[in-house]
């Protein structure tokens, strides 16, 4: 991957939905092992609390900035569905991972699309209030009416 494909801000997004799966996963770790899974051919087991607060320290890195592209708008929007995709998992499996935290996330990364959003919307604002005005300054012939025909009655009457 070149540097010019690289986006640092939508990757800490992605990494932060990254981590919430992850947490999800070490919770169903846990249930399996309880039941008698043998997961030992899947890697270390991550705690719970652990993959938490991953998640935490990633969401707080990545939330609470404007996008500075439309990738990164896009995992914001991405995000903040994922969160209201799990909520319904949380209801699912009796356990939510913490809603008033998942609710200001989402709040929040809405918030920064919004911004985005209204800084774009006052960009294309602004561009189309300039062309209107170029419109409106163009030079305009001074006989107010078609000169070609002023300056062929001129020339005749030489």
């Amino acid at each position: 991957m070149s540097d010019q494909d690289r986006n640092p801000q939508a990757a800490g997004i992605y990494r932060a939905m990254a981590l919430r799966f992850y947490s999800r996963y070490a919770e169903a770790r846990d249930h399996a092992e309880g039941h008698g899974g043998d997961l030992s051919g899947y890697g270390s087991r991550p705690t719970q609390r652990d993959a938490d607060e991953r998640y935490a320290a990633a969401v707080e890195d990545m939330i609470g900035e404007t996008p500075d592209s439309t990738e990164a708008a896009l995992a914001l929007v991405e995000f903040a569905g994922i969160l209201a995709a799990d909520r319904f998992v949380g209801t699912i499996t009796n356990e939510p991972i913490n809603d008033e935290r998942d609710a200001y996330h989402q709040s929040r990364a809405l918030a920064d699309v919004a911004r985005w959003i209204n800084s774009r919307l006052y960009d294309e604002l602004v561009e189309q209030e300039r062309r209107k005005k170029a419109e409106r300054c163009q030079l305009r012939p001074a006989c107010g009416r078609d000169c070609s025909v002023a300056r062929e009655t001129s020339a005749a009457g030489r």
